[in-house]
């Protein structure tokens, strides 16, 4: 950090070198602080009068507030009359004037001015950087709050998106951390099954693939994946894309297809829609974004065994939804469901 290197003066005359160096350090931290300024009218000005020699009596004048500005120009009056300017000489940093001939002593002079406030600029610029990163938190709240699980997340390309839990660090003291999410092998769901799981997006994501794994089926299977928006009330609402069929032997193993969407910072749903029956990799309950329902009652209850006053779930289900075109409204027969294991859609970014 620099400082001033300013030593305890001895006993000796202070020098003017010595006040224009504390004015220019007091002037730096003005400027750094950005100070702000008032505007004061008819502001009165007290007269020195307890000089030795008389005559020094009634013509200097200081105002009880110090540090006026320079620009505009302050401006004296004397008993309410405007007083000539070639009659005193202004010294505004020290709020004070001296005039060329001695003052009456019943005389009343007053000034208008502008002075340094005691607010700064760069106060006010603390405050609404605090508060555009309260806003930032509340909106990162509001997106979790509809389904939990999420944190900031900002996801390079290439990378395979889902309905995984964002709020999690993947790195522990030993290394990485094999419980951040746990997988989920050969999970059944029938065919015309459409599931639908919340899907935040924390910046503007371009997606170039849909992928889907698969564990075993009897025949080739076929799946789509596509993304609704939400309702607003933690929901699918409208089809903003969908895939076209990802097709996938019986032996199993990744299936793609090529997409070129992207999707805007906001809660999404990632769905998808079987063609026939088979069995899906996914994920493990405690590694997807919950959706959670929270009983006060339950809760608020003084029993020596606490009660869980939650209820979870994974996601929406629509079932005997007939394969094709993914439906462009989610369907009202669609419910909220929970599973041990999720049969979980895919999104890879570019």
């Amino acid at each position: 950090m620099a400082q001033t290197p300013y030593k305890d003066l001895k006993s000796e005359a202070i020098l003017s070198a010595h006040l224009s160096g504390v004015q220019q350090d007091i002037n730096k931290i003005q400027q750094v602080l950005n100070m702000k300024s008032t505007a004061r009218s008819n502001a009165p000005l007290i007269p020195v009068s307890d000089q030795t020699d008389p005559t020094l009596r009634f013509r200097i004048y200081e105002g009880e507030e110090r540090n006026w500005l320079d620009q505009p120009v302050p401006v004296l009056y004397r008993d309410g009359a405007l007083i000539d300017a070639g009659e005193y000489e202004l010294y505004p940093p020290y709020g004070a004037v001296v005039f060329a001939a001695q003052q009456h002593a019943d005389s009343v002079i007053t000034a208008d001015y502008e002075a340094v406030a005691n607010t700064a600029q760069l106060s006010d610029d603390v405050l609404q950087t605090k508060q555009s990163l309260e806003d930032l938190k509340d909106k990162i709240d509001a997106m979790a709050s509809a389904g939990g699980g999420v944190e900031p997340f900002y996801p390079t390309a290439g990378t395979y998106l889902s309905h995984f839990r964002r709020d999690y660090n993947p790195f522990t003291a030993e290394g990485y951390n094999v419980n951040s999410h746990v997988p989920a092998f050969s999970i059944l769901v029938y065919g015309d099954t459409l599931d639908a799981f919340p899907f935040p997006v924390t910046r503007k994501t371009k997606v170039v693939r849909a992928g889907m794994s698969l564990g075993s089926a009897g025949n080739t299977v076929a799946a789509k994946v596509g993304i609704y928006s939400d309702d607003g009330t933690g929901r699918p609402k409208d089809l903003l894309f969908e895939s076209e069929d990802i097709e996938i032997s019986s032996n199993g193993g990744w299936g793609y297809v090529t997409l070129d969407e992207e999707l805007e910072e906001g809660l999404y749903w990632i769905a998808r829609h079987d063609r026939g029956t088979a069995y899906w990799n996914g994920f493990h309950q405690r590694s997807v974004i919950p959706i959670v329902r929270f009983n006060g009652e339950v809760f608020l209850r003084n029993l020596a065994e606490r009660p869980n006053p939650h209820t979870v779930f994974g996601g929406y289900r629509a079932t005997n939804i007939p394969y094709g075109q993914m439906p462009t409204s989610f369907p009202e027969s669609g419910e909220l469901f929970r599973r041990d294991f999720y049969a979980s859609p895919w999104l890879i970014t570019g």
